[in-house]
């Protein structure tokens, strides 16, 4: 402030010699005219002090005020994309725990399903077996007794078959009783060569 105080002053002092001299002289270029610089003079001081002071108490401190806010903003941005990056991570570590949760009880689902389908499976093969063997016995009993019915009517066939045979071609007396073991050793023989 003190410097814009000594400008002034000099100032002042070259136009009061300046306008001694014009006022010797009044031709020329209106420019050139000495009489106007302190009119002049003092309206661009003015103006100059004017808009310093506008500057430096209204333009720059709303300035500074944007600036900072803006800085304030930002950093707030940074907190909150470092919070959210935070939590996006602890979202993401919860998802791969839950994933990993949810394969290994699939897995362990799959190989229990895996067991008692297994298990299922022996056990009806064991039914069917146990069924199929009953059913094969059965079968053998009922053939074997289907054949015991034929060999003894084959047997009691051929002993009437036998007896009549020999009563017509021989005249030898039999005994039925004699007849009977002969036909069953008979028998007895073709069945074992099979």
């Amino acid at each position: 402030m003190l410097f814009f105080i000594k400008l002034f002053l000099t100032s002042i002092a070259i136009i009061n010699v300046k306008i001694a001299i014009a006022s010797e002289a009044k031709t020329g270029l209106p420019q050139l005219d000495l009489n106007t610089y302190p009119s002049l003079m003092f309206w661009s001081i003015v103006s100059l002090i004017i808009g310093f002071i506008l500057m430096k108490y209204l333009v720059t401190p709303n300035i500074k005020s944007i600036l900072n806010s803006r800085e304030t903003n930002i950093q707030n941005d940074l907190v909150k994309a470092k919070t959210s990056n935070q939590e996006a991570e602890k979202i993401k570590q919860s998802i791969i725990k839950n994933q990993e949760d949810i394969r290994s009880k699939s897995q362990k689902i799959i190989s229990n399903s895996l067991l008692e389908s297994k298990q299922t499976i022996e056990k009806k093969d064991k039914e069917i077996s146990a069924k199929l063997e009953l059913k094969v016995s059965e079968a053998e009993n009922k053939i074997l007794h289907t054949q015991n019915i034929v060999i003894n009517e084959v047997i009691s066939s051929a002993e009437e078959i036998t007896a009549n045979i020999v009563k017509k071609f021989t005249n030898i007396k039999y005994d039925k009783s004699n007849i009977r073991k002969a036909i069953k050793l008979a028998s007895k023989n073709l069945l074992t060569e099979k």
